[in-house]
Formats: C-alpha cells, sequence, structure tokens
C-alpha cells in the first residue's frame, strides 16, 4: 500500500467516525494526530520488518473502531422515563420525582451521565443541584453505569415553597465506551408539567368576617334550583326541559309529569385582581404584594364556592407559557375551583395591560346589583373614576386594599385593608423588584 493511498483510507475513516465533535459521537482524547500518527507507524513497521510498530499501530486504529461503534450504540438501546407522584399541589407540599433507567441490550453500558433539567424554584431534597445554562432551570446530574437488560430507579423529594407553573426536563443522557475514548448525546423529551397552586387562607387572616365577608352590603341574589334535591312532582309545562320528566309518576299519572327541585339563592361575584404595585411600571414590582393579593383572591373566590356563589376572576396579567390574560367567567361548577385554582397558579406576577380598562370591559357583563370585588396595591386617577361608574350604574364594589394608600371617599364603596403579605415571614425580604431589558428578556 502506498502512502498516498494510506492517508487517504485513513481521511475516509476519520470522516466516517466523525471524531471531532461535529455528529452525534465525539471525542476528547482522539484527533487527527493518532489516526496519521498510527498510519506512519503501520507503514514504518511494514517496511522496516517490525512486527511490535505495524502491532502497535493495529491496536490503536482497533481501539478506535471498536470505541467508536461502542459509543455510536451505547445509547440505542437505553430507555429514560421520568415521573411526578403528584402533578398539582400546594405550596409547602412535596412531590416525588423518579427517574428510571432501562437498558434493554445484552451490550453493557460502562457508563452514563444523566442531566434533568429543573426549575430553579423547586427544591431538591438532600441532593444538591447547580445552575443550569437554560434560563430559570437547575441542572441534576447522575452519573451510573447499566449492565445488560438492567433497570435503575431513583427517586427524589421535591419541595415546593411557591405557586407557579413549572416543568422537570428535558433531559440530556450521555455515555461512551469502555475506554472513554468516545462519548455520545442525545436530548430526550420527558417534560413532566407540575402546577402549585397559590396558597389559601382563610378569612380570618384576610381579616374578614367569616360570615359577611364583605359586610352587611346587599349582595344581587339569583333564584336558581338545585337538580340533586327534588321535592315533589307536577303537570308538564311546554318550557319544561325533558330532562325534567319523571316517568314513573307519568306513568301512574297517565299524563307528562315533571319534577320540582328546592330553589336556591345564587350570588354572583366577580374577583378582580390587580397586579399593579407602582404607578409606573418601570419602578419595578413589589413581590410580595403581588403575591398576597394572589393569595387573597384564591381564598375569596374557593370561600365563595363553598358558599355555593357563582365566582369569575380577572387579572390584568398573562398565563404562563402563552399571552393570554387571566378570565375565568362566573360559574359554580364542579370544575369551577380548579379552574380559578389552575390559573392563578399560572397567573405571572407582572401586569402585562391597563387595569381600569379591563375592569371597565369585564364588569359590563355583570347584571345589575352583582358584586364587584377589586384587589389593589395602589389607586390612581383612572382606577377611581371607573369604581365610581360601577358604583352609578348599581353594582356593589368592594375595594379590598394591599398597602397603605389613600382611598376614595365614594359613597356605597365598601373597603377593607388587606395584610401586605400573606405569604410568611420568609418572604419579608424580597418586596421590592427592579426589571431590566436584556435581549428580550425581563431580568431581575
Amino acid at each position: 500500500m502506498s502512502i498516498t493511498a494510506l492517508i487517504q483510507a485513513l481521511r475516509a475513516l476519520r470522516s466516517k467516525l466523525r471524531i471531532e465533535g461535529q455528529g452525534p459521537v465525539e471525542s476528547r482524547f482522539f484527533s487527527a494526530l493518532w489516526f496519521y500518527g498510527a498510519g506512519i507507524l503501520l507503514v514504518a513497521g511494514v517496511l522496516a520488518g517490525q512486527p511490535a510498530l505495524s502491532l502497535l499501530a493495529t491496536a490503536v486504529l482497533a481501539a478506535a473502531v471498536v470505541g467508536w461503534l461502542w459509543a455510536r450504540s451505547s445509547l440505542d438501546s437505553v430507555d429514560l422515563t421520568v415521573s411526578l407522584s403528584e402533578s398539582r399541589v400546594f405550596p409547602d407540599e412535596s412531590v416525588v420525582l423518579a427517574v428510571s433507567l432501562v437498558n434493554r441490550s445484552w451490550r453493557p453500558v460502562p457508563w452514563l451521565d444523566l442531566t434533568l433539567q429543573i426549575s430553579d424554584r423547586l427544591r431538591v431534597r438532600d441532593f444538591e443541584v447547580v445552575p443550569s445554562s437554560w434560563y430559570g432551570m437547575n441542572a441534576l446530574h447522575l452519573t451510573t453505569a447499566l449492565r445488560w437488560y438492567e433497570r435503575v430507579r431513583l427517586t427524589f423529594t421535591l419541595d415546593c415553597p411557591e405557586r407557579g407553573a413549572f416543568v422537570v426536563g428535558p433531559a440530556e443522557l450521555r455515555a461512551g465506551d469502555l475506554f472513554g475514548f468516545f462519548a455520545r448525546s442525545e436530548r430526550r423529551a420527558v417534560s413532566q408539567p407540575l402546577l402549585v397552586y397559590p396558597r389559601r387562607v382563610p378569612l380570618g387572616e384576610l381579616g374578614l368576617p367569616a360570615r359577611y365577608p364583605f359586610g352587611e352590603t346587599r349582595l344581587q341574589r339569583y333564584l336558581l334550583t338545585d337538580p340533586t334535591r327534588p321535592i315533589g312532582v307536577r303537570d308538564y309545562h311546554p318550557e319544561d326541559s325533558f330532562r325534567t320528566i319523571h316517568w314513573k309518576a307519568t306513568a301512574r299519572a297517565q299524563r307528562i309529569q315533571v319534577k320540582v327541585f328546592e330553589p336556591t339563592a345564587a350570588v354572583q361575584v366577580g374577583i378582580f385582581l390587580n397586579l399593579d404595585t407602582f404607578e409606573r411600571y418601570w419602578e419595578g414590582m413589589d413581590y410580595v404584594r403581588a403575591e398576597s393579593a394572589i393569595v387573597a383572591a384564591a381564598s375569596l373566590a374557593t370561600d365563595g364556592l363553598a358558599r355555593r356563589w357563582l365566582v369569575g376572576i380577572y387579572a390584568n396579567g398573562v398565563l404562563s407559557g402563552s399571552d393570554q390574560p387571566l378570565r375565568i367567567r362566573p360559574g359554580r361548577g364542579p370544575r369551577q375551583a380548579e379552574a380559578i385554582l389552575e390559573g392563578l397558579a399560572k397567573l405571572t406576577p407582572l401586569a402585562a395591560s391597563s387595569f381600569p380598562r379591563l375592569l371597565r370591559e369585564e364588569a359590563r357583563q355583570f347584571p345589575w346589583g352583582s358584586t364587584i370585588v377589586v384587589i389593589s396595591a395602589l389607586m390612581t386617577d383612572s382606577l377611581e373614576a371607573v369604581l365610581t361608574r360601577l358604583l352609578d350604574e348599581g353594582r356593589q364594589v368592594m375595594l379590598l386594599q394591599i398597602g397603605d394608600y389613600d382611598t376614595p371617599a365614594l359613597p356605597g364603596l365598601y373597603v377593607h385593608r388587606l395584610p401586605e403579605n400573606l405569604l410568611g415571614p420568609q418572604w419579608a425580604g424580597r418586596h421590592r423588584y427592579v426589571f431590566a431589558v436584556d435581549g428580550g428578556r425581563v431580568l431581575p
């Protein structure tokens, strides 16, 4: 074999192996010098009649080929699954994170590195994580080995100190050959969502009376019927629904009979949450007041639903992962509480639109006499004008203020001051955040 042919063969082999990290397999040990050097030794050994040099060169090339083939297929038979014991929890609760690695091949994996992305607002108990290159994430690093057909299962406890919509994942796997010459990396889409609902507190901690949280103000009631409480039957009327027909009574009376249900009184309440904590957005935000307003909204909403009120909630912030604002129409169905808590959990604490405009537009859909609850950490002239208009139109308006500011003296306006910190003393030092724009991102 000529020198030129040998060099071309080595170049083809190096290109095939792609050892410079430009493909799925990379190496920090082998380089082009190893291949060229092995080729020169092989030629020199053959020409000089030195079997030792030829054997050494052949061993180097064989180790490179075997190591590359091993690393190239090291992750083909490795399955990774990530699961959470719960997908929805409340603050200060914990979930169990289970990581399972399975080798479905007879070929062992001598070493395997796993890097799992976890939101930096979650705490991994009794395990050290490091900051990730991903914004808002931490990295959980694990190193293990897998024998043939072996399954490895690891569990971790995640503490959830604050509300939010979080994600665990994706993950990156890195494995290689027995000698450590080559490695292969692969990203796995094993993301698991985790929703932490906002904290809820009793009305007593809000300073509101448990029996009449909005004082003695009259609330508009709408007569409805409860389909779970039948109290009798009567003759069918054309406007009755077929679902209310009592078939056994119809057979006995020989004419169509319908069920009569117990009447109930429904109170319609709209909770409007103002996430503005400073009059000008470039001044930053007060984290504790904004989060306390969310806690108050969640507490009032769940308490109202427990009283069988029709409760809706609105906010001038957007939901995490979208550009949609929080708007949940009044209702009291079985999923209304879940929808409200989920929306508040995903709500970003930054105001994204004008709260007075939101209040003016959405309050129009509430009938005369409805109760409008406004939770706000500041008062502006435009907000005062909207409150005045709502009172003039016959709405019952309650202002729940967070912080110390002058409230307008409007006839019929019920005002109550809420505590500034409903999160606990551990959050007292996170009052003011000033945000700067960097590369399109908002950073504290």
